[in-house]
């Protein structure tokens, strides 16, 4: 077996070693290259030990295939650097593109050592996205570099050069220019052929300037920048912002484009075959009504069908035919979406695919129109005057399809012949909601605690999808553990009580325990109160901070306890109320009758960020409402008389 074993391994590298000669070359730098001298002297700061002198791109968008050339200097001001400067890894897609390595070299104390060794390169496919079902085939060539000590001066180069021929023979790129990293010097150049449109945007910088040559066969563009400041990103942003700047490139000219360039990709992959005429005939033979039929077939998607993405090449945005997927019972965003498609069409009905973005739908609008501008697909139909936007990829939703929640994404692009400009898809949002009550009887000689929590919508998708797989003891034992910490003397009586209506996507929870301190104890050290719900909600932020602080998507939140006091009391109600340009926050307290006391919280967030220009004002808002989150009653013993109670808000 051991042998065996040794074999095996030894094959492997050394097809390791070959599939490097197949895939990798190593050969002088382009001729359309052009040098670009670093900076003779530099005041960069050094951070992790690496002093960054030079970043040099350039693209040659001229040839056929596109060439993207690399270039970088770097100084090793200490040993933290070595680590990082002395492997250098290399990443491309083996489907549509090669890769040239031109040169690795040191400069110490002024001359210049070779340190390119080709017999060391080494290629693997490492896929760091396999863990979240997706595969990419991307594969990278590290080179390990002997004798780098620290005081060198490291410069390597290389070419990847290819075009993604799913895109059609046009263009578009990002390019970053400023890091979390000192730069001394940023040099990007672009050629383009005369004959070829391209569109660009660069970002206003005072020390950054773009310059455009043009003689009768080409356009060149060049941006350098020296120095580049590094930039800082604050804790908690909102995932489509970046305070980093980005040259945007792009051959399509509107969206427009884009839907055009993605109809054929999709149209010609919802083909309705036999099979997928067979299958929808099923998933309707159930219901007469149109709504339930599509019901039907977006739960089959998302149920049936296992979420794996293999994006290699061509894949990473053409869909599989629906007829593959259903066949397969797997597939990504793309192919789910064909499939719903097909089956939708088979029903009768006219569905488009929707292209959008996950991370960025929020700055669409302020983007160059490119399909790169996306990384998810939806399906979008119209039934009964309303537009539904339907994602395959969703799990545990409900089965009306007036009550699922709606993808909270801002934009889309719908994937149509007549498809002008990206549509808004936020007033088809439904807010989710959450309510936690917690009710509290003070009876001798043992108190009883019942926690009941509603959600619905986006709310109860979500706990559906955090408990679906998770035993009902170990949920009774985590319910225990978090709510001990709030009464440090509590016991469970039961398991958890769930329904789940799945018509009003509503799932509801209860649960009871009980106390083991009595009133006694209670009168002895107060009754207190702490709104932990509203605390995950209303985020603190310093006074330092410059950046917009991400929220959750716009939610409805309630908070309620109930008291069930031992004897009367007199307690006088209190309300405050804070109402901006972000959230509403109010807090109720109410003596419901001599033995019954009600404290009722609530929260709305009228946005999913706070932008800078409020964050002075939300500071003193969130500050002001966490100051009425805690309460402590204090009970006075119980006479003749209605007895009287202290109320201290606490911190």
């Amino acid at each position: 077996m051991f042998i065996r074993l040794f074999i095996s391994f030894c094959c492997l590298v050394c097809s390791l070693v070959v599939f490097a000669d197949e895939q990798v070359k190593f050969l002088p730098a382009p001729k359309w290259v052009q040098e670009v001298k670093p900076p003779v002297s530099s005041v960069q700061a050094s951070v992790g030990g690496l002093r960054h002198l030079l970043i040099d791109r350039q693209l040659n968008l001229e040839m056929p295939q596109v060439s993207r050339y690399f270039r970088y200097v770097t100084e090793i001001t200490s040993t933290e650097g070595l680590e990082q400067a002395s492997q250098l890894s290399f990443e491309f897609d083996p489907g549509f593109e090669t890769l040239q390595i031109h040169q690795v070299r040191v400069i110490r104390k002024g001359i210049t050592l070779d340190r390119l060794e080709p017999q060391e390169l080494r290629i693997f496919q490492r896929e760091p996205d396999l863990e979240h079902y997706l595969y990419s085939g991307t594969k990278t060539a590290y080179l390990i570099l002997p004798d780098i000590r620290v005081g060198d001066i490291l410069e390597y180069s290389y070419t990847l050069t290819g075009n993604n021929p799913v895109m059609g023979n046009k263009f578009s790129k990002q390019i970053q220019l400023d890091w979390d990293m000192p730069v001394a010097l940023n040099s990007v150049r672009v050629l383009v052929n005369s004959g070829r449109t391209l569109y660009y945007s660069v970002p206003e910088n005072p020390n950054g300037k773009l310059t455009m040559t043009e003689t009768s066969t080409h356009r060149e563009l060049l941006w350098q920048e020296s120095p580049v400041r590094a930039i800082t990103v604050d804790d908690d942003v909102p995932a489509w912002f970046t305070p980093y700047h980005y040259w945007s490139l792009s051959e399509f000219s509107s969206w427009a484009d884009v839907a055009m360039w993605a109809y054929p990709l999709y149209e010609q992959a919802a083909v309705i075959e036999p099979v997928i005429q067979k299958a929808a005939d099923q998933l309707m033979s159930s219901s007469q009504k149109p709504e339930d039929h599509v019901m039907a077939a977006l739960q089959f998607v998302q149920q049936q069908i296992r979420y794996l993405g293999i994006e290699d090449g061509i894949g990473s945005h053409l869909p599989r035919k629906a007829s593959d997927t259903l066949y397969r019972r797997y597939g990504d965003c793309k192919d789910k979406t064909v499939l719903l498609m097909a089956l939708l069409k088979a029903m009768g009905f006219s569905p488009q695919a929707a292209l959008v973005s996950l991370e960025q739908g929020a700055t669409l609008p302020s983007q160059l129109p490119s399909p790169y501008a996306f990384d998810h697909v939806i399906v979008t139909l119209r039934l009964n005057d309303q537009q539904y936007w339907l994602d395959g990829t969703n799990l545990n939703q409900g089965t009306d399809i007036n009550s699922i929640g709606v993808p909270y994404l801002h934009y889309a692009l719908p994937v149509a012949t007549d498809s002008k400009e990206l549509v808004a898809m936020d007033d088809k949002y439904r807010i989710a909601e959450a309510v936690l009550r917690r009710e509290l009887w003070l009876d001798k000689p043992q108190s009883r605690l019942m926690v009941e929590a509603i959600y619905s919508g986006h709310e109860a998708e979500s706990q559906r999808s955090s408990w679906k797989d998770i035993p009902l003891q170990q949920i009774t034992h985590q319910l225990l553990g978090y709510y001990s910490k709030l009464y440090p003397d509590l016991e469970g009586t039961s398991q958890p009580d769930m329904q789940d209506s799945l018509r009003k996507n509503e799932l509801i929870v209860r649960q009871q325990f009980s106390l083991s301190a009595g009133i006694d104890e209670l009168m002895k050290n107060g009754l207190p109160l702490y709104a932990d719900l509203m605390d995950s909600y209303l985020k603190t932020i310093d006074s330092a901070r410059k950046q917009p602080l991400a929220l959750s998507a716009p939610v409805r939140i309630r908070q309620e306890f109930i008291f069930h006091l031992p004897h009367d009391v007199n307690i006088a109600d209190y309300s405050q109320q804070y109402d901006n340009a972000v959230f509403k926050f109010s807090v109720w307290v109410r003596q419901i009758n001599p033995r019954l006391l009600r404290v009722t919280y609530r929260y709305q967030n009228r946005l999913d960020h706070v932008p800078v220009r409020e964050l002075a004002r939300y500071r003193e808002a969130v500050e002001q409402a966490r100051d009425e989150l805690a309460f402590n009653f204090t009970l006075m013993p119980a006479s003749s008389a209605t007895a009287n109670t202290e109320t201290e808000k606490t911190k």
